[in-house]
């Protein structure tokens, strides 16, 4: 069964060690930002600040972070056993992401003990911490759920978008058109209306490992079917959205489609560990904040580094692995073995034919997660570890020619926040999303140029120098001590 809310979330983290309590005093205004980088960078527990400057009084006084910032807490919040391992947990979300349980209804929660409208609407009341140094400013969308609806279908979808405080009512948001609230907010533009949006902020963590992903249907019920019982949803106050009941903190609002009502948002210092460029870009306005008493607000440092993955890359790194494989089914490719998502998507098959490679990544680039992955595709055979990179590149040192196996797909949809495009390819409101170029590394033998010979086993390649008779193993292996090298 599902956590009933972020607290027995909490809970449960604390009664597994893997939450610590930070009690001493600590600024909100980069101090906060270094603690969670040097956490993360140890792989260390989630936190929860409990002494934050300026907010030791007040609507909200905690924060919290890192809840799905590791393996062991990402399975813990899936309910699987906290050692079950990276294919477990894939091929969970494989499972469940194809599965759904419909929400509920209901007419009472925690999340609407303080309403807040009007002249009281105050966003500054909320512990956010400014993430990194160059910020635009203070970004209260980091790790939530975004909900809204498509005006002609009733659609919903709950997505994780990044959102920075303007004023004590106002939100500016990173708008890509061509994700799906982009969509949504592009039928509402041709209609003349303002999108109503609300924001979930902290409540059972599949909240935001579901939205971070791309999933097909209905958000809520692919969280439903992980949790494996309904999620409870309340009907908002100014819309009619759902949310929800037991979460810590939602907030209401509407997207005007009038281009004059949009803002200056960022820059922000995005997953990439580069900071997304600042421009004018559509506004939430706030017109009602509601909230559980003592209310736990959440976030993430976002910001990448060899040392530290941020918090929602890593939590997001499965649900994009069990998404990609499920793309090459529905496409109906054979012979996927395992899948990696990183820079460079790396896809293990047992090949059946020539062209495998490229109907590998033709079913990705077509899927609805390319707007944000795919952008360098690299298919290798099962004689391959793709989690070791060094394997990976031996493959594209022995089977790639850079003329015959390099495949180009130019001036596609893709990631807005790629820094290797132009400041005018990055522009996701002129062009929808990045306008970007997709390449295929082919890294499977080629077999017009290999047939297999009779002097190689039948093998397409000549044999690998780098294994022992098993005799010779067995006689080291039990001479080891004796050697006294080691």
């Amino acid at each position: 069964m599902g956590y009933k809310d972020a607290r027995e979330w909490m809970a449960k983290l604390e009664s597994e060690g893997e939450l610590k309590r930070c009690k001493s005093k600590v600024d909100w205004d980069g101090e906060i930002a270094e603690i969670v980088l040097r956490v993360v960078s140890k792989r260390g527990p989630a936190i929860l600040f409990e002494n934050i400057k300026d907010y030791e009084a007040g609507r909200c006084t905690k924060l919290f972070v890192g809840g799905v910032g590791s393996r062991k807490r990402i399975a813990l919040a899936l309910g699987l056993p906290k050692e079950a391992s990276r294919e477990d947990i894939v091929q969970f979300l494989r499972k469940k992401f194809k599965e759904s349980i419909k929400p509920v209804m209901v007419d009472k929660g925690p999340v609407k003990e303080n309403i807040v409208k009007g002249g009281d609407i105050n966003l500054f009341e909320f512990p956010v911490p400014l993430w990194h140094s160059k910020d635009g400013g203070r970004y209260i969308n980091t790790y939530c759920g975004v909900v809204t609806k498509d005006p002609e279908t009733g659609e919903r979808n709950v997505g994780l978008y990044r959102g920075m405080i303007v004023s004590k009512d106002e939100i500016g948001v990173f708008l890509v058109p061509a994700q799906h609230w982009g969509v949504h907010y592009s039928k509402y533009k041709a209609l003349g209306k303002p999108m109503p949006v609300a924001i979930v902020y902290n409540w059972d963590p599949v909240l935001e490992l579901v939205a971070s992903n791309s999933v097909r249907g209905d958000e809520f019920e692919v969280m439903g079917a992980i949790r494996r019982e309904p999620v409870e949803l309340m009907k908002c106050e100014t819309s009619d959205l759902e949310v929800p009941a037991s979460a810590e903190i939602v907030i209401e609002g509407l997207i005007s489609p009038d281009l004059k009502t949009y803002k200056l948002e960022g820059p922000f210092g995005e997953w990439s560990g580069y900071y997304g460029e600042a421009r004018k870009r559509p506004v939430i306005k706030v017109d009602c904040i509601t909230h559980r008493n003592d209310c736990i607000f959440r976030g993430q440092r976002e910001g990448l580094s060899v040392a530290a993955m941020g918090e929602g890359v890593y939590a997001g790194h499965y649900g994009q692995v069990a998404l990609s494989w499920d793309a090459l089914d529905v496409a109906g490719v054979p012979g996927v073995l395992d899948v990696r998502v990183g820079s460079t998507t790396i896809v293990k098959i047992r090949k059946m034919y020539e062209g495998h490679a490229k109907r590998v990544a033709s079913a990705l680039w077509a899927s609805q997660s390319s707007v944000d992955l795919f952008k360098i595709v690299t298919v290798v055979e099962e004689d391959v570890d793709i989690n070791n990179l060094s394997d990976v590149e031996r493959a594209i040192m022995t089977n790639v020619d850079p003329v015959r196996d390099l495949v180009v797909f130019p001036n596609t949809f893709g990631p807005s926040l790629d820094v290797s495009l132009s400041w005018e390819n990055r522009d996701e409101l002129a062009f929808g999303s990045g306008n970007i170029s997709r390449l295929l590394i082919d890294a499977a033998v080629n077999w017009k140029d290999h047939p297999p010979r009779k002097e190689w086993e039948n093998k397409r390649l000549p044999p690998r120098c780098t294994e022992s008779l098993p005799e010779i193993k067995d006689l080291v292996d039990k001479r080891w001590k004796e050697y006294e090298i080691v």
